[in-house]
């Protein structure tokens, strides 16, 4: 089966919860959902693609794979195990604004997101470069 390339953008959608949005122009549709957290999103956006399969059987639906955007606020719900205080330590910025950056509460500038995105370089490029023993 063919595959298809495709980004899909997370964000979150003030208190609603998550949206999601593909970057791909499909004939009949555009591929999209939305849910209380980043999982349900995700799951609600595949399950309406699988609904479109059904929906126009006589097209030939390739198999996704996916490069996934998070917006600040969607990333931290989508890896939830990481710790917002200790990453706010990690990238030198305040804890509390931090962790309103996370939450969507407050949006950072340019400059703050910069910092945090070299930061997150910094902890891929250090986790890269470790081996793990037992």
């Amino acid at each position: 089966m063919k595959t298809l390339k495709v980004t899909i953008t997370i964000t979150k959608n003030g208190s609603e919860g998550y949206v999601c949005f593909c970057d791909y122009p499909f004939k009949h549709f555009d591929l999209g959902g939305s849910g209380v957290t980043v999982e349900e999103a995700k799951k609600d956006c595949f399950t309406f693609y699988d609904e479109m399969k059904r929906e126009y059987p006589e097209e030939n639906f390739p198999e996704l794979e996916v490069s996934w955007v998070f917006d600040f606020p969607s990333f931290f719900n989508h890896f939830d195990f990481l710790n917002v205080t200790k990453m706010a330590k990690y990238a030198e910025m305040s804890p509390s604004n931090f962790r309103h950056y996370a939450a969507g509460s407050k949006n950072m500038s340019q400059k703050q997101f910069l910092k945090v995105k070299q930061a997150f370089n910094r902890m891929a490029d250090e986790l890269k470069a470790c081996t793990l023993t037992m």
